[in-house]
């Protein structure tokens, strides 16, 4: 997704729960079968260049929740409790 491609994933785990978005912007497919992976790849193929850049730039911009930067701030806030003094 980082690199501007059309991600097509396993419905499952990570991919469905966190990784591919469908909204606002939709950001890959989803598929568990070999139909569904079949119906993704034609999907993928008929989009328009405008939609196909629109999903791109929005999986670019998803990509940024699984930053350094994003690990660190949640890190602190989940962890930041057991420090606490009182």
């Amino acid at each position: 997704m980082a690199a501007g491609l059309v991600t097509i994933a396993h419905r499952s785990g990570g991919p469905l729960l966190d990784i591919i978005q469908s909204s606002p912007v939709r950001t890959g497919f989803l598929a568990a079968e070999p139909e569904e992976y079949a119906r993704a790849i034609l999907e993928v193929v008929a989009l328009t260049t405008e939609n196909r850049r629109k999903m791109i730039e929005a999986a670019r911009d998803s990509v940024d929740r699984f930053s350094s930067v994003e690990f660190e701030k949640a890190f602190i806030r989940v962890t930041e409790p057991l420090f606490v003094m009182t």
